[in-house]
């Protein structure tokens, strides 16, 4: 697979991905594990895929794509708020925030592992 395949295949698991916390924020009582704290594990987990997914298909704007993750969960909170079955709550955010920035790191060393593997196979 070129590079540019699979920054396409990372853009379109990342439009998936937003998609589905978006519809997962605003549905009455979504499920959430029956952990403690499985509701912030969820928050943390999603943005952190959708991070991951949004950095690896544009790696020259990392930095941009987590702000852009933190505030997309900035606006469903705000979104969950104006309904009358969900609320709007900081920690959230602040889990959602964390997440993205986990997915940036990830995708970030993901990339950087890729280019000496690449790197590598020229030499030979």
């Amino acid at each position: 697979m070129t590079e540019t395949w699979l920054r396409r295949l990372a853009a379109l698991a990342g439009t998936a991905m937003a998609t589905g916390i978006l519809i997962g924020s605003l549905i009455p009582n979504p499920p959430s594990p029956d952990v403690a704290q499985g509701d912030k594990l969820m928050h943390l987990a999603g943005y952190g895929v959708l991070a991951f997914c949004w950095a690896s298909a544009l790696p020259a704007h990392r930095l941009r794509v987590w702000l852009a993750c933190a505030l997309y969960g900035v606006l469903i909170e705000g979104l969950q708020g104006l309904t009358a079955y969900r609320s709007l709550d900081g920690w959230d955010m602040l889990a959602n925030a964390l997440g993205a920035a986990l997915g940036w790191l990830a995708a970030t060393l993901a990339c950087r592992l890729a280019r000496v593997v690449l790197d590598r196979r020229q030499a030979v």
